[in-house]
């Protein structure tokens, strides 16, 4: 009996996800920022207990990501490789969606600075293979 294989992903298909991934991110800053331009943001600026989630959040990524960059530098099998890109460029982008969330219920674009910062640095540590 034969294992069954995998079907390899482009590199054209690897960086259209990391397009959308970071495009999508991008958009939703954007949109914040047009939305609160004008307006007050809904929410007083004390943030309370969702700083705190803002905290755990950022510790739960970073160590889902130093676990991630251990498997990606031991994997050798393509398809593998591939998901754990998907998966790590994911788990990055939670932090600036996070932000986006905060800078538009709270006026607070900091939060979503450093995760675009953060997904960008997380483009460079999981790098795409060179074909």
């Amino acid at each position: 009996m034969t294992l069954p294989t995998r079907p390899t992903t482009s590199l054209k298909t690897l960086h259209l996800i990391r397009l959308s991934i970071f495009g999508g991110a991008l958009l939703f800053g954007i949109v914040t920022w047009w939305l609160r331009r004008q307006t007050p943001p809904p929410l007083a600026m004390d943030m309370g207990p969702l700083r705190f989630v803002g905290y755990a959040l950022w510790v739960s990524v970073l160590v889902a990501l130093a676990f991630l960059r251990g498997l990606f530098g031991k994997a050798t099998d393509p398809a593998r490789r591939t998901a754990l890109l998907i998966i790590s460029w994911a788990a990055a982008e939670t932090l600036a969606f996070f932000g986006g969330v905060v800078w538009f219920l709270h006026g607070d674009s900091r939060w979503y600075v450093a995760g675009m910062c953060f997904l960008l640095a997380t483009f460079i540590l999981f790098p795409l293979a060179r074909e």
